[in-house]
């Protein structure tokens, strides 16, 4: 009985040990991804003021070659005859450019968070440029603070050589040789398949159309920059993904303005799932939707938490309230009537959201055009059910399949949730359907293609690799 006793004694300590183990684990874990939040915000706030100590006058010529560009322009103009794919939000941008400069004025720590422009009043916004940067005295009357505009670094810093137009030129190249880069990866992996999809995706969604507003493109430089990086860190260590997926949560939130802010979070998911299920070694769909939603949770608290930070940062510096005023935005972006069709009915509300963005996916002229969208659809089934008529594998990874059906959908429950946004602001919201595209082109290749058996011998030859 004396040995029985003891024996359950050491089988619960080893038990509770684990547990202890386990939770501590957890706890360091979460302490860990803390840091990599605490130390990656510092640094872009970092960088924010040091551009900030720019002299305003280093930039003035520059900045003044900047503001004549939207000088005859409309605050949203059409570059591609009436296809709404092809706007440019002129508005915006005046919008960053104005903000940016006011950084330049008073405390580099203040001017960085407490951010203001002119909006020209009655003359409208690209006329409040122009004299923000001309005239002496002129003095910003727009509070604008709700985000962290980190934009403005590199803005700053580019236009002591050159204006607004080369900056977006640069902006695009910068989200394309890591798009490259990536496609190498992939290709040196033996994907070339994948590669060719990862092409189709950003043709898709009109990708060279980044060059049209400095506010398209933060989202697709960060999503381009972290896919080498999901592709590496998934061979390496799961558990480096979660890490990742907090970096990107971060930089997002603090260069973006809810744009297409899924895509960083999304798509480099989605080339994860794909890679590991063409190579037979993604494993059980419970434990991949596990992985997944933990990088969502990690994402969204990084995501929030630094919006969290900027407004208590910019209350406390101005002694002023900015929680308000935030969330009462934020308020807008989930609901509010549609402007175009004048309805407070979510009923109605949501599906125009999701159509609208779908109008712009297949080159629409108007808001919302219903035939087209059937259209669009009824040509992709039929071409992908063309080819899985021809070609489909009954071997084929399913779980791989199902997992990028749930991921792709991820941007259409984002068009839902933010309808109102989605819907109104849907000629550049639309882009972030590279993820569902690349989803979905990824989903017809795992269909046609034998899945490799998981095995040891696959492990051993992944990692060699």
């Amino acid at each position: 009985m004396r040995e029985n006793n003891c024996f359950l004694w050491r089988s619960c300590g080893r038990k509770a040990g684990t547990q202890t183990g386990t939770g501590i684990e957890k706890s360091k874990a979460v302490v860990c991804h803390v840091i990599v939040f605490c130390v990656l915000l510092l640094l872009l706030w970092g960088m924010l003021i040091v551009s900030s100590l720019i002299p305003n006058e280093s930039l003035r010529e520059n900045m003044e070659k900047s503001a004549l560009t939207y000088r005859e322009k409309d605050a949203f103009s059409f570059e591609n005859g009436r296809k709404w794919n092809g706007i440019s939000d002129n508005y915006a941008d005046t919008i960053l450019l104005n903000i940016s400069w006011n950084m330049g004025n008073g405390n580099p720590l203040f001017s960085s968070l407490d951010t203001w422009y002119y909006d020209g009043e009655e003359l409208g916004e690209s006329v409040g440029l122009y004299l923000s940067v001309t005239e002496e005295g002129v003095q910003p009357n727009v509070d604008y603070s709700r985000y962290w505009h980190g934009s403005a670094v590199f803005i700053r810093l580019l236009h002591l050589v050159t204006d607004v137009e080369g900056i977006k030129l640069i902006g695009l190249l910068a989200a394309l040789l890591p798009a490259l880069l990536t496609l190498g990866i992939l290709a040196k992996y033996g994907h070339v398949d994948l590669a060719a999809a990862f092409l189709l995706s950003m043709g898709a969604v009109q990708i060279w159309n980044i060059r049209l507003s400095l506010e398209y493109q933060p989202a697709f430089i960060i999503c381009f920059l972290l896919c080498p990086f999901y592709l590496w860190a998934e061979r390496k260590r799961e558990s480096l993904l979660t890490y990742l997926s907090v970096a990107g949560g971060v930089t997002i939130a603090f260069f973006d303005f809810l744009t297409t802010e899924t895509v960083t979070i999304v798509f480099p998911l989605i080339l994860v799932t794909a890679v590991r299920a063409a190579e037979g070694r993604l494993g059980s769909l419970k434990r991949n939707v596990r992985s997944f939603v933990l990088c969502g949770f990690g994402w969204i608290g990084a995501y929030a938490g630094t919006f969290t930070v900027k407004w208590a940062a910019v209350s406390l510096a101005t002694g002023n309230n900015k929680f308000l005023a935030a969330l009462s935005s934020a308020e807008e972006r989930f609901g509010g009537s549609l402007q175009a069709t004048g309805t407070d009915n979510p009923v109605l509300r949501i599906p125009m959201a999701v159509a609208a963005n779908l109008t712009v996916l297949f080159g629409g002229e108007e808001r919302v055009e219903p035939v087209r969208i059937i259209m669009g659809i009824l040509f992709i089934f039929l071409i992908m059910g063309s080819v899985l008529y021809l070609f489909y594998q009954k071997e084929s990874n399913k779980d791989g399949i199902k997992l990028l059906l749930m991921q792709g959908m991820v941007v259409f429950l984002r068009y839902m949730v933010l309808n109102n946004h989605s819907y109104m602001h849907e000629f550049f919201t639309y882009r972030a359907l590279i993820s569902p595209v690349m989803a979905g082109l990824a989903g017809g290749i795992l269909s046609v293609k034998s899945c490799p058996r998981f095995s040891a011998l696959n492990v051993s030859e992944w990692r060699k690799k």
